[in-house]
């Protein structure tokens, strides 16, 4: 009788790299951990509106009839005013409500209030919308630049490749602080467009010379002058076959960069040069706890929230570097083999 074998996880589909990456990360619990934490704060961001709020999320109309989310599907304030709640929110306070300042936690304010009597948990949960979606943003502008300048210039060399190096060593030096906050003095109404712009116009350089660099170490490769050789034109030689095996670098660069940029919009708001002062912000809120010491709970929600995004989006990008990785791969396969003098 033939011993039963579990069947991997690749036999379903064709062995490529990508199909090896993805199993690897299905087992990886760094992967699924730094998901968790970065996946928890973008939820909290994104449904802000429903975990902190003066509106209901169910309420009765004077005809009798229910209606959900009345702040999104209910314009007129007359109407809305007029509205019964049924079902409030976890935190039945907004993010700019006014009310007792330097209030310790309760079960009416989670984690307190501010100095100005605002509910510190709608201002760290709608402050991971003030960090993550500028983050966001930037990375995918810088890195759609870089991909395309940096995959150029490896690809065609020569004037380009010069003129690529020059414009990136020029770029390097401009601090992204510095130039968040020329596009903050020149913006004549406060917004995270500045951030977006500011750290996009200095991050598309990093990722121009990453992908300049594996651009022209790949295009050397067999595979690639086997697909010239076969008459594929340029554009299918570089993204079908040079970007794809590129993808690992750049992912693990993108989820790098979006820690940075969190970070750099704190300590933006810190310095009262980041988001507008009617914005929530994890800075803004340390900036009150450094004014009062004292007053632990403006500390330690904020400081939670960045190292949250930090170790979770450092976990994310270390197991992305180890699943495309292939000599990472050959390495434990060989550790894996027993000895050639085994079977003897």
């Amino acid at each position: 009788m033939m011993p039963f074998r579990r069947k991997s996880r690749l036999a379903a589909g064709p062995i490529t790299h990508g199909a090896i990456a993805r199993a690897r990360l299905a087992r990886s619990s760094r992967f699924a951990l730094g998901v968790a934490l970065l996946g928890t704060l973008a939820l909290v961001g994104l449904f802000a509106d429903l975990l902190a709020s003066t509106d209901p999320l169910l309420a009765r109309r004077p005809d009798g009839g229910v209606m959900v989310l009345p702040a999104l599907f209910e314009r007129d304030p007359a109407r809305r005013a007029s509205l019964l709640p049924i079902v409030g929110a976890p935190v039945p306070h907004g993010a700019h409500e006014l009310g007792a300042a330097l209030l310790s936690p309760s079960v009416d304010h989670p984690l307190g209030t501010d100095t100005q009597g605002r509910d510190v948990f709608a201002r760290v949960a709608f402050g991971a919308r003030t960090a993550l979606g500028p983050a966001l943003a930037a990375v995918t502008i810088s890195m759609v630049l870089g991909i395309v300048l940096g995959g150029a210039a490896g690809y065609l060399g020569g004037f380009w490749n010069r003129s690529l190096e020059r414009l990136v060593q020029t770029v390097g030096t401009f601090p992204a602080i510095l130039v968040v906050a020329i596009a903050r003095a020149i913006e004549q109404d406060p917004s995270a467009l500045s951030i977006v712009v500011g750290v996009a116009f200095v991050r598309w350089a990093e990722v121009a010379r990453l992908i300049r660099a594996e651009v022209l170490r790949e295009r050397g490769e067999e595979y690639v002058l086997a697909a010239k050789a076969l008459g594929a034109s340029p554009a299918r030689v570089f993204v079908g076959h040079i970007l794809r095996n590129s993808t690992g670098p750049i992912l693990v660069s993108a989820v790098f960069g979006i820690p940075s940029v969190a970070l750099l919009e704190a300590t933006l708001s810190f310095l009262s040069l980041g988001a507008p002062v009617a914005a929530a912000s994890w800075g803004e809120t340390l900036a009150e706890a450094a004014r009062r010491p004292e007053a632990l709970h403006l500390l330690a929600p904020p400081t939670l929230a960045l190292a949250t995004t930090l170790t979770g989006s450092y976990l994310i990008a270390d197991a992305l570097r180890d699943a495309m990785d292939p000599k990472k791969s050959r390495r434990r396969s060989d550790a894996r083999r027993p000895p050639a003098h085994a079977d003897a």
